[in-house]
């Protein structure tokens, strides 16, 4: 049996592919980029290097059990009640808050950039399992493939953009009115948490689902 998709039309499957290029900035540039040197170099200036990095692979595992634990009775909640956007939203909101306040973090505090850099990956992977759900609204199922890779193409465009341009602006704070790298790489966390958020906008204001109840879904032997 097989089950046929709606189609949310051109405008919504834009704003679909745009979470992608909006969060994938947390995974270059945080992620893969300036949060390991830095939790490395800044927040854990002085202590050794088998420490940090069992510090930071706790930090990693947590957030993931925490995600493979949740999702499958939030993306139960999810679909029965007709919320897909909901969840997307409320974990969006986590990763970009946390992200955002990485900036504050103070010298040598390391267990509050773990605790930040937890909440917002959780928030990065929780968002990304809802937004994956929500492609079923914007294509029908012969578009699934085509949809799917015009958001994970932009997600590696803007995330690329934005980590070269945070990049630069590590090695010439100068030129960007900054004091030094280690103000420039702050600064980059809350970038990525404003690219995150202006560009999550589409998203949520664009793409529509049915109620649970009006739900129509027609099935065939094939």
């Amino acid at each position: 049996m097989r089950e046929s998709g709606t189609s949310g039309g051109r405008t919504q499957v834009v704003a679909w592919a745009l979470y992608d290029w909006a969060n994938s900035a947390f995974a270059t540039v945080v992620m893969s980029g300036f949060f390991p040197v830095f939790f490395r170099d800044y927040w854990n200036a002085g202590e050794a290097g088998e420490a940090i990095t069992f510090r930071l692979g706790v930090t990693n595992s947590l957030s993931s059990l925490v995600i493979v634990l949740c999702a499958p009775v939030l993306g139960a909640i999810a679909d029965a009640g007709g919320s897909r956007k909901t969840f997307p939203f409320a974990f969006a909101s986590l990763g970009i808050l946390s992200t955002a306040s990485l900036y504050g973090v103070s010298q040598g505090a390391w267990m509050v950039a773990a605790i930040a850099y937890f909440l917002a990956t959780v928030g990065f992977m929780g968002g990304n399992i809802f937004y994956d759900a929500l492609l079923v609204t914007v294509a029908p199922r012969s578009r699934y493939e085509t949809v799917s890779a015009l958001g994970f193409g932009l997600g590696y465009l803007g995330g690329g953009l934005l980590f070269a341009a945070c990049v630069g602006m590590s090695l010439n704070p100068d030129l960007f009115g900054l004091e030094n790298a280690g103000e420039a790489v702050r600064v980059a966390f809350v970038l990525v948490a404003l690219w995150w958020a202006v560009f999550s906008i589409p998203l949520f204001r664009r793409v529509t689902e049915p109620p649970a109840g009006d739900r129509r879904r027609s099935w065939s032997v094939g």
